[in-house]
């Protein structure tokens, strides 16, 4: 996941947030907040509670080029926009940097375009269904649009994906706003959110240096002084949970003495590639899976009780792992 935005948005306050400023060099690990981690850590008392995690980037300040090249590397992109101090304009900083990274794909897609349009000149007529989307892909980025906003069929879509478009990747816009405008971020966050609807991206009003501040002070306190500006939750947490969601990822647990950990895994993986997230040898020798559910495993203390109890469902390699599994991976050697 990367963060970018205009210089002064504040995306390197909102990185050091996430980062509880354990960050090095630009890049670091986020807690990803899930309230069954709790809940399962309560029933079996392990030693060590560990969450899922999403690694996050902060792009190098400097040029448009290096924002873009950190954009490129991105599952997820981060756009942060300036709404606080004077004359804020976030709408402005959106449909900047997205008129950025609309040019490149501009020059990527035209020479595609040059090179399959003397391909298909030459004869070669199962070129034409890609010539197609591409010429509408340039038609639409000549526009200043970017390819987030395309309307494709899926199977159109393909044509495009090797391309790998930088302005069609998943996105999480934050209108970095000042105590001034919380809790919801007012007008300005208001438009952001729309002009954030209308691409199928999440947008969150988020005071990054509050955030920041409010990190360092005991949970208590921390949900103290967040009652005083109406907020409800952290924006931290809010955050995180929107780059999860973006990145089409779940998560699963496994659960026992030794520890309690949310994995995170992509959306519909099948259980020897969900097994391969705990180590790669578990997809290669990958038997079989003993799943349950949070609800089951608090209700019964452990999975050793469920197992004792014939409840823990025995899944083989064509299970699909649903988002709140609790999982014991039987594997070979």
């Amino acid at each position: 996941m990367q963060i970018i935005g205009p210089a002064g948005s504040g995306k390197t306050t909102l990185f050091n947030a996430l980062t509880g400023g354990r960050g090095s060099d630009g890049v670091g690990m986020v807690d990803v907040p899930d309230g069954r981690l709790g809940r399962l850590a309560a029933a079996v008392s392990p030693r060590r509670i560990v969450p899922a995690q999403v690694r996050v980037a902060d792009a190098p300040p400097g040029s448009r080029a290096q924002r873009i090249a950190a954009a490129r590397e991105a599952d997820v992109v981060i756009k942060v926009l300036r709404g606080f101090g004077p004359v804020p304009d976030p709408v402005a900083d959106l449909e900047g940097i997205e008129l950025d990274l609309a040019l490149t794909d501009l020059a990527t897609v035209e020479r595609r375009l040059d090179a399959v349009g003397r391909e298909v000149r030459a004869g070669r007529r199962q070129g034409a269904a890609e010539l197609d989307v591409l010429e509408r892909a340039k038609a639409h980025l000549d526009e200043g649009h970017g390819l987030a906003t395309l309307e494709l069929e899926p199977e159109s879509s393909a044509h495009l994906a090797p391309l790998f478009p930088v302005s069609a990747k998943p996105t999480v816009v934050i209108a970095n706003v000042g105590e001034d405008r919380l809790p919801d971020g007012g007008e300005l966050a208001e438009r952001v959110r729309g002009l954030a609807a209308e691409r199928g991206w999440t947008a969150l009003a988020v005071d990054a240096q509050l955030e920041a501040e409010l990190a360092e002070l005991e949970p208590a306190d921390a949900a103290e002084m967040r009652r005083t500006y109406g907020l409800d939750g952290s924006g931290l947490d809010s955050v995180a949970r929107a780059v999860w969601e973006a990145g089409g990822l779940m998560t699963f647990f496994t659960a026992g003495e030794p520890e309690v950990r949310a994995w995170p895994c992509e959306s519909g993986a099948a259980a020897p590639v969900a097994a391969g997230v705990i180590h790669s040898d578990f997809e290669k020798h990958f038997i079989r899976a003993e799943v349950t559910s949070v609800d089951e495993l608090v209700s019964a203390g452990s999975m050793e009780a469920l197992r004792a109890a014939g409840r823990l469902r025995v899944e083989g390699r064509d299970y699909h792992v649903r988002d709140g599994d609790v999982v014991f991976f039987r594997v070979g050697r």
